[in-house]
């Protein structure tokens, strides 16, 4: 099976701002962005194509189905960390509104949350859980297609490439990217990542 992950497109927003799960939409230019990825994409289309259920990511799935004539199936499970209630904030005004939890999460941001959010940890074991699921039900030689977020896709290439939690922010993940996890003979295989466009095998 190979994964194809799909980092969504620019959301709209002012620079700095914690987006989050924040119910932001994609920005004119992340909407570009994703239409020249769809344009320029590759290869044989996906067999199915997840996202995440948070409005940037569906706007930009939405872009991807036009080329693929498939139904987005949105799932929970793939939004990108939750900062509870600095979702949306800037990093002064998180900061102002909880220095000591902001300090905590700065200085460990693996296993602290912020107030009323998830710690990475758990955002990992939330993405792994529908990984689980996908490969237990897609064939092995199935191409599966999910546009995410920046973190969740970090933490799963973490998993995949058998990193530790704290040297996920040493893997680049832009705006409308693209990159790709084999699974063969029992083990993950990355085959490329941060691209700009899709790279048929």
């Amino acid at each position: 099976m190979q994964l194809i992950l799909v980092r969504c497109g620019r959301a709209e927003a002012p620079a700095g701002t914690l987006r989050g799960q924040a119910d932001l939409p994609l920005a004119v230019d992340g909407f570009t962005a994703m239409q020249r990825l769809a344009t320029h994409w590759s290869g044989a289309a996906p067999r199915f194509l997840f996202c995440s259920d948070q409005r940037r990511a569906l706007q930009s799935a939405q872009v991807l189905a036009g080329r693929f004539a498939l139904e987005p199936l949105a799932d929970a499970r793939l939004r990108e960390l939750d900062l509870g209630r600095w979702n949306g904030l800037n990093f002064a005004q998180a900061a102002a509104a909880a220095p000591q939890d902001w300090q905590c999460w700065n200085a460990d941001w693996q296993h602290h949350a912020p107030p009323e959010g998830e710690t990475y940890a758990q955002l990992q074991a939330r993405v792994r859980t529908w990984l689980d699921a996908v490969f237990g039900t897609a064939a092995h030689d199935d191409r599966v297609l999910a546009v995410t977020h920046e973190g969740s896709i970090r933490a799963l290439l973490c998993h995949a490439l058998g990193l530790e939690l704290p040297q996920a922010r040493t893997l680049r993940v832009d705006c409308a990217s693209v990159s790709a996890i084999a699974f063969r003979g029992g083990r993950f295989e990355v085959s490329y990542l941060n691209c700009p466009q899709f790279l048929s095998d």
